[in-house]
């Protein structure tokens, strides 16, 4: 299969290692000071949980032209810079695209691309179970056994899925089918915006973390009745049962995931926050629900 990887951050080269089989062709795209770590050194990634240090060398570009032909474009980037490269994607003449990342609205991301396409279009989404950072000479990645890609069409079947299950077939990382990856997607956004804004805050509020961890859980308390009442689901359930009814559970829960050295290797952008925010919100203009605690702790984390 000939494969583009769009986007050679933490996701898009640890994607690349996973699927660096023979019969994967695969191409990575990245730009500036990244294009000319990659071409000099390759795709070295340190397994932070594994202990192990991996070098894997691919195909690289800096762009994508109008004629370059590929069986499947995986998108990864932040959900903030999925928009500014629709253009591109747009006019490229591959057909199977499968957006990668944090998404709160995956139908408006797909409209978009289909109303710029020259082609036919078949957009799908998904969503890489591991976080780390990106250096000058290695990429740290996290992840727990071999990781998880989560994919959907939204509505029905990936019309592409017999090439994907032959892209992933010898891969040790595991493809899910999600049913019910809208809900998924919100709640994972409402899990991560008040935990980065936690994150940022903890050295301002390090003499009484206390009430900063409350306000995180009044934060996701707010959010997960808000999404609920804009008729998604919470998945899982238990996301939302743990901060609402066993707050004695949550409390130190928190407080030791905010504390862990491992967390300053995942933490989510401040652009890419702010957008999942922004969309978010959105859904305040359909009730009269309010976010109060949420709003105060992302101003403030600014």
């Amino acid at each position: 299969m000939n494969i583009l990887i769009y986007g050679a951050g933490v996701q898009g080269q640890y994607l690349a290692h996973v699927l660096n089989q023979p019969e994967n062709n695969i191409t990575l795209l990245a730009r500036g000071q990244n294009y000319k770590y990659l071409n000099n050194r390759g795709v070295v990634l340190n397994h932070y949980l594994q202990n192990k240090r991996t070098t894997d060398y691919f195909n690289y570009v800096s762009k994508l032209g109008k004629n370059d032909n590929y069986d499947i474009i995986f998108v990864t980037m932040k959900y903030s810079d999925f928009y500014s490269i629709v253009p591109s994607i747009a006019q490229n003449i591959s057909t199977n695209i499968i957006f990668i990342g944090n998404n709160t609205d995956p139908h408006k991301l797909r409209q978009t691309v289909l109303r710029q396409s020259i082609t036919h279009k078949n957009i799908s989404f998904g969503f890489l179970m591991t976080g780390g950072n990106r250096g000058e000479s290695a990429t740290t990645v996290i992840r727990f056994n071999a990781g998880e890609l989560k994919v959907s069409h939204l509505n029905g079947i990936i019309p592409f899925h017999n090439k994907l299950d032959a892209i992933f077939k010898n891969s040790s990382i595991k493809l899910t089918y999600e049913t019910r990856f809208e809900d998924w997607l919100m709640s994972h956004a409402a899990m991560i915006i008040p935990l980065n804004a936690g994150i940022s805050l903890k050295n301002k509020y390090k003499e009484n973390q206390k009430q900063l961890l409350s306000n995180i859980i009044k934060s996701y308390n707010e959010l997960h009745l808000l999404i609920e009442h804009s008729n998604y689901n919470i998945v899982p359930k238990l996301q939302s049962t743990l901060f609402k009814n066993f707050k004695c559970l949550a409390y130190p829960l928190l407080k030791l995931i905010i504390n862990i050295k491992i967390i300053n290797q995942i933490q989510g952008s401040n652009s890419e926050i702010n957008a999942l925010y922004k969309d978010i919100k959105l859904l305040n203009k359909q009730t009269a629900l309010t976010t109060n605690y949420l709003d105060e702790m992302i101003i403030e984390a600014r």
